[in-house]
């Protein structure tokens, strides 16, 4: 009897330690305990469906869109679901195009072509068969992009060429030949954009042909990328760097350190620039259904032998790099060469060694949408108005990113220069880099202010969190006012205060909104012989040496415009109501600070 107590006592306080983490439609790691690291991984994209990211307490995660992701398991249950987009099956052509084999495929319309650069002795068509790389193209394909690819000239090595310069290298004639006739056939419009992916020799091949071919954008993995480019090329660029690549021409070399210095030289220039390094992961017992000729049984089967020989930890970590293990012996004979090639792309994924993994192509695809307008310019912008060409020193700025932070971390006592993780500083032309703090950061944002006494000029915002860097181009500006909403959207009614004075100088406050079924709406305001104040909340403002404000066809003088005493960064503007606006139904206002307008917010009158 007290054995058994003690037994229950033992269970007992293990579940107390087990993180109660379920995960539909994907996979969790083994051994998941409260304050303790879980994996999660969706199931791979196939010709009808990709990842759409994930759902359920999605505030335990750091970027909900990526398809794998880590949470710290808390003291309560999480229910994570990984969703699916439906999508048109779709089929690779192969075609002589320009005198060169191509094997592609267009979408109707589509918003950009990315050409998929092979690696060293790989093929063209070999970027439409491997399970990672097919992934990738399923995504930027679903996404609206069309995609291509074909070999490099020289054969013998099956490497394309990064040593001669500019426009007579032959690997760069063969792709302007490709491009060319895409053209005349009436294939793609002369404007289409154009992007380069490539891992590996591919990878530096899509970064050095950029000085040449200008892409619309560039993403690399697994390379350091090229030195010439980093000091020429002006389009944003992404790595994702495997944290243990043992390729000698880039782990054992320092490749990883070496893609940071040249993501550093491009930050410091002012530009986007994107830098992942992504550490290992646990084998999963379904990892390797992500191949296309791996069944679930296959992949339960090899981690099975994996477990058993003793090359996984605990937590299902490999013990060393799988290159060094004698798994290929120990399969059963069944397992045919094609299979076990397609194994090893995934225990290199897995332990983070010189391969591709296609995780983060929602953050490609994001940056190849914001290059192209689709999506609004990846820069800072003003707290306020989530809009504008500039932020002021002394503002409240938000720059917007996937994956910031785990969750909502806000300072708790005016911001903070190390938020959640996240770090940040302004990098002026000169070199000068200063400190930003944080008021909260959050998976998709963070807010910060931009420090007092910068004087204007373009300069860099250099974050670091959780493996990224990330560098946005950032203009600051004497002025750039933005009026803060109700909503907190940017538009709709302002976040103001009404003060009514009485002809007997009786005293009250209100708002000009009120709480609707989509949020905050605008209220209707009426003067009823009374005498209207509004106090607008803004920023960016304080510094200007004149402010005035539209209100529909009325232009007023403030009573007072600056900085409001109590809160950090924020602005105020006071100004009289004229009694003419009486009736008026919805009216525009702005503030104009310098000559520098900022968003329009409504009022109803």
């Amino acid at each position: 009897m007290k054995l058994l107590l003690v037994l229950v006592a033992i269970v007992g306080e293990l579940l107390a330690q087990a993180g109660r983490v379920t995960v539909e439609q994907g996979y969790l790691s083994r051994n998941p305990r409260v304050g303790q690291t879980a994996h999660i991984l969706g199931q791979q994209n196939t010709s009808t469906r990709v990842f759409a990211g994930w759902s359920g307490d999605v505030q335990y995660l750091l970027d909900p869109q990526a398809i794998y992701k880590t949470l710290t398991v808390p003291d309560a249950p999480v229910r994570l679901v990984a969703n699916y987009r439906t999508v048109p099956a779709w089929t690779v052509r192969t075609a002589t195009l320009g005198g060169v084999p191509v094997s592609y495929y267009l979408p109707p319309e589509p918003v950009g072509l990315v050409f998929a650069f092979h690696g060293t002795g790989g093929t063209g068509a070999g970027q439409f068969t491997g399970a990672e790389f097919i992934s990738l193209m399923r995504d930027l394909v679903a996404a609206g992009f069309a995609v291509a690819a074909f070999d490099c000239l020289n054969r013998e090595t099956g490497q394309w060429n990064t040593l001669v310069t500019g426009t007579s290298n032959p690997d760069i004639v063969r792709l302007n030949g490709v491009i060319g006739a895409m053209r005349s056939q009436g294939l793609i419009g002369a404007t289409l954009p154009l992007f380069a992916f490539g891992q590996s020799n591919e990878g530096q091949f899509a970064h050095f042909s950029s000085i040449v071919m200008n892409w619309a954008g560039v993403s690399v993995s697994a390379i350091q990328g090229s030195p010439t480019a980093s000091t020429t090329y002006n389009g944003p660029v992404i790595w994702y760097m495997p944290a243990n690549d043992d390729h000698p021409g880039v782990g054992q070399v320092g490749g990883v350190a070496t893609s940071v210095t040249r993501y550093e030289a491009i930050a410091n220039r002012g530009l986007f620039a994107r830098h992942t390094t992504q550490e290992a992961l646990p084998l999963f017992p379904e990892r390797f259904t992500r191949s296309q000729i791996l069944t679930l049984a296959d992949s339960q089967e090899i981690y099975g032998v994996f477990r058993s020989r003793g090359w996984l930890d605990e937590n299902d970590f490999l013990i060393r790099n799988p290159n060094e293990l004698p798994w290929a012996a120990a399969l059963p004979a069944r397992f045919t060469d094609a299979m076990k090639q397609s194994i090893v792309g995934q225990l290199e994924g897995t332990y983070m060694a010189h391969e591709f993994v296609n995780f983060s192509s929602h953050i490609t695809i994001d940056v190849f949408f914001r290059a192209i307008a689709k999506r609004s310019p990846a820069r800072p912008v003003s707290g306020a108005s989530f809009s504008g060409a500039a932020v002021a020193p002394g503002s409240i700025a938000t720059v917007f990113g996937n994956g910031m932070a785990g969750g909502l971390v806000v300072a708790s006592s005016g911001p903070e220069a190390n938020l959640g993780g996240v770090r940040g500083v302004l990098r002026n032309a000169g070199g000068t880099e200063t400190s930003v703090p944080w008021f909260f950061v959050s998976q998709g944002q963070g807010s910060f202010l931009v420090p007092s006494g910068l004087a204007p000029g373009n300069m860099s915002l250099k974050l670091n969190y959780s493996g990224h860097r990330v560098s946005y181009p950032v203009t600051v500006a004497t002025v750039a006012p933005g009026i803060f909403t109700a909503n907190g959207s940017g538009q709709g009614v302002p976040a103001a205060v009404i003060l009514r004075v009485k002809p007997d100088n009786a005293r009250s406050t209100e708002f000009p909104f009120v709480a609707g079924a989509a949020g905050f709406e605008a209220s209707r305001i009426r003067f009823d012989g009374d005498r209207l104040f509004l106090d607008v909340y803004a920023t960016g403002l304080r510094d200007a040496s004149t402010v005035r404000v539209e209100v529909g066809s009325e232009t007023i003088v403030p009573l007072y415009a600056g900085a409001q005493p109590q809160f950090i960064g924020l602005d105020q503007v006071t100004f009289e109501l004229p009694a003419s606006l009486a009736g008026r139904g919805r009216v525009e206002v702005r503030v104009i600070a310098g000559e520098v307008r900022s968003d329009a917010v409504e009022l109803l009158f």
